[in-house]
Parts: structure tokens; C-alpha cells; sequence
């Protein structure tokens, strides 16, 4: 869950506004049907590699400000970029499970190398937490998390596909589905589907399938994950970098057993989870349960995308303590009530993977305790699959660094698999 620093809120506006915005010329629109099926493309700029240089140069050193590592202890290791990548938001048909299959439209960023090559291997990735629209893949110049991806592997012979998850995009009409597993999982999934039929289009024939997420995104990649191999897609390898695998786990140690070094913007975290559960499978009021009532309809704001992440600090203590009721921390030891219950059927890595995974953690990561991070390649290894793998990404190594530094190692592991 990647509940943005509030250190990196600002430097995320500066980059979307010193980044030329793209065109949102419409290549092809065209008329839904099955989940998966494409409804528009809109091409949106290029990156050029000196465009793609400003990412591990000046983005760098914007993504590490207020963090515990320095841009300069993974700069040299980040692969330079080699070509320009042309960008392109798509919109899809899908369905929303937990509403009976309701029709939805979702959307997401398919981004190609000017010069791709036949059988060239595609990155899904799944973003992490965002709290204004502005930041999602489909505008990728107001994602510094998605630069990475196009930096380190479009511009480098990847196709890299990153869906926004259902409610997100500007304009959307559905909720918020903020760790909604069924609804993440075929938002993530329909968006593979939907770009294979752009590349289709485009003469491309794509190889082999790998998957990355940070944080939320660590979360929403495993949920993928079993959905794709559960329709038989094969999926070569895949990398969560302080994935919350286990909400239930997380939210229940967040209430009982805080870290010292917890970061106080996860209030803002687990509002949204309560209230994206509470549109997509009904919670009967819980959230009015569960929170001081001065802060619910802050707390609606927020998840609504209408009320900035710094105003709701500004407006809602950053501390559990003040924010949450004593039926809520009493509810979260039994854990048996349906809000409960849902956390805990929500725990995607529960199943014996074929893709080999490796869950990048840290001692040191504020928003996501080590063992919430590393749990799915630990249940791995207990069910015998060899192919799971956790590992730390070093002393001192904030929730940002996780990130960086689960790129600078999966690059050349993916690299050695295509």
C-alpha cells in the first residue's frame, strides 16, 4: 500500500507540470463488447531518450527527497535509456465482479519502443497508492513511478501496459475500488487483454508476459497474477516490491502492533480501503462504526478524490489513535465481522504459483511492515514452489528505495528470461 509520502506529493505535481503534457489525439475509437475489448486508443507523446535521461537525473533526485537513501547510491546502477518509447492511453471494456458483472470502462497506458522488435516481452505494472487522479499510468507525466517503468524497460525493448484500477481515471463513473481484489485483478487482467489487441492491430507481435507493482500495486500484481493463470496465461516471472499481500495481516498489525517507524499518512490508507470495500461489497454503515464521526465525510472526500491528500492532513489527525474508535481496534482482534472477513478472504498470494515471484521488503519501509511485504513468497516456499523468493532490499532502505532498488535487480533477471 503505498500511502505517497507527503514528501513526494509535491515533487509529483512539479514533475507533471514541468513535463510537456501529451496530445490526446484519437487513433481508434471503437465499440465494446466482451471484457478485454478495446474501446479507444489515444496517442499521447513520445518520451525521447533525453526526455527518458531527465528520469534517473533530476526525477531521481525528485522520488528520493525527504527519503533515508540518496539518488546517488542507485543512480549508476539504473539502466541509461537507449530509445525513445511511444505513449499511448487506452480505454476497455470490463466487468465488476463484486456488482454482479456490472459493464464498466477502464483505462490504462500501453507504452512501445519507437523501434520494437518482433517478440518483444511485456511489463504489466501496477501502480501504487495515489490520492489525485493526475497521478495515474494513462497521464504518465504525472507518474514518476511510471517513468521508471518506461525508462528502465520500454526504452529498453519492453512494451510496458499499466492499468489505472476501476474509479481512478478523471472522469470515471465508478467508485474508488482501492484494494478491491476482484475488481483489481480483472481491471489489471482486461487491460492485458485489451493491449494485446492493440498490438494486434499495430502489426506487433509480442513474447513473453512479466509483472511488477509497488506497494498497492505489490498488492493488485498478485491479484493479477492468480486471475492470469487461472485463464491459463502464462506469466514468466514477477516482482512485488513492499506489496501488502495480506490485508488482513497488515491492517490488524497497523492497529495492534504499530511500528515506531509507521508513517502517519496510512490513516489516509486505510480510510479509503474501509470506504472502497464499503462501495463494492457493502459494509452496512461500518465506516460511521469505525471512525470518530468529525472525520467520516473527510475521509468520503478523500476516497472521492475530491479533497487533497495535504488538505486531509491539514483536516485529520495522522494518528490512529484519534481518528479510529475503540469498537474498531476491539472488532480488529476477533476479526470476525464482515469487514473483517473480507480482509481476510482478499489475500491473493494463497494459491501455489507456476510464475516465479520475488517480494522485495525492508526492515526500514515505513508503510509496509517486512512481514506484510514478504509473506507471499514465504507461503510459496511452505507449499513447495522453489521459484518464490524474498528479498531484502537493504539496510536503511525506505518504501521509496524498495522501489528503485527492485528495479535496478529485476531488470537484468527479466532480461536473462526473455
Amino acid at each position: 500500500m503505498l500511502f505517497f509520502l507527503r514528501s513526494v506529493v509535491l515533487p509529483l505535481c512539479v514533475v507533471a507540470m514541468v513535463t510537456m503534457l501529451g496530445s490526446c489525439a484519437a487513433d481508434s475509437p471503437l465499440s465494446p463488447s466482451a471484457p478485454g475489448s478495446l474501446i479507444r486508443v489515444d496517442s499521447l507523446t513520445s518520451y525521447s531518450v533525453e526526455r527518458l535521461a531527465w528520469v534517473t537525473g533530476e526525477g531521481l533526485d525528485l522520488f528520493f527527497r525527504g527519503g533515508t537513501k540518496s539518488p546517488d547510491d542507485y543512480r549508476s546502477q539504473l539502466a541509461a535509456p537507449q530509445q525513445a518509447v511511444r505513449l499511448f492511453k487506452v480505454a476497455y471494456a470490463s466487468v465488476i465482479p463484486e456488482r454482479g458483472g456490472q459493464a464498466a470502462t477502464a483505462y490504462g497506458l500501453v507504452a512501445i519502443p519507437e523501434n520494437v522488435a518482433p517478440g518483444a516481452p511485456i511489463v504489466s505494472y501496477q501502480h501504487g497508492t495515489i490520492f489525485d487522479r493526475s497521478w495515474v499510468p494513462s497521464n504518465p507525466d504525472g507518474s514518476l513511478e511510471t517513468q521508471f517503468m518506461i525508462s528502465q524497460f520500454a526504452s529498453h525493448g519492453y512494451i510496458v501496459i499499466a492499468p489505472d484500477y476501476f474509479g481512478t481515471t478523471e472522469g470515471t463513473t465508478v467508485p474508488n475500488s482501492y484494494f478491491v481484489e476482484q475488481s483489481t485483478a480483472q481491471a489489471c487482467l482486461d487491460m492485458y487483454r485489451a493491449s494485446r489487441v492493440m498490438l494486434e492491430q499495430r502489426g506487433i507481435t509480442p513474447g513473453k508476459l512479466f509483472l511488477h507493482g509497488w506497494s498497492q500495486g505489490g498488492y493488485s500484481t498478485l491479484a493479477m497474477l492468480r486471475a492470469m493463470e487461472l485463464e491459463n496465461i502464462a506469466v514468466e516471472a514477477t516482482v512485488t516490491a513492499s506489496g501488502p499481500a495480506d490485508p488482513l495481516l497488515f491492517v490488524s498489525e497497523m492497529l495492534n502492533n504499530p511500528s515506531p517507524l509507521a508513517a502517519p499518512f496510512t490513516i489516509g490508507g486505510l480510510t479509503n480501503l474501509m470506504l472502497s470495500i464499503d462501495a463494492y461489497q457493502g459494509l452496512d454503515g461500518y465506516i460511521d462504526v469505525a471512525l470518530n464521526p468529525a472525520f467520516v465525510e473527510k475521509a468520503r472526500a478523500l476516497h472521492r478524490f475530491e479533497l487533497s491528500f495535504e488538505d486531509f492532513a491539514t483536516k485529520v489527525p495522522l494518528n490512529l489513535d484519534s481518528v479510529c474508535t475503540p469498537q474498531f481496534f476491539s472488532d480488529s482482534r476477533a476479526a470476525v465481522k464482515p469487514f473483517w472477513k473480507i480482509l481476510d478472504a482478499s489475500a491473493p498470494y494463497r494459491f501455489r504459483m507456476q510464475s516465479a515471484l520475488r517480494a522485495f521488503y525492508s526492515y526500514r519501509d515505513e508503510a509496509i511492515p517486512w512481514q506484510v511485504a514478504r509473506i507471499a513468497a514465504d507461503y510459496q516456499q511452505t507449499v513447495g514452489n522453489v521459484r518464490a523468493e524474498a528479498i531484502d532490499a537493504g539496510q536503511d532502505t525506505d518504501h521509496r528505495a524498495v522501489f528503485i532498488s527492485s528495479l535496478v535487480s529485476c531488470k537484468p533477471w527479466f532480461d536473462s528470461l526473455k
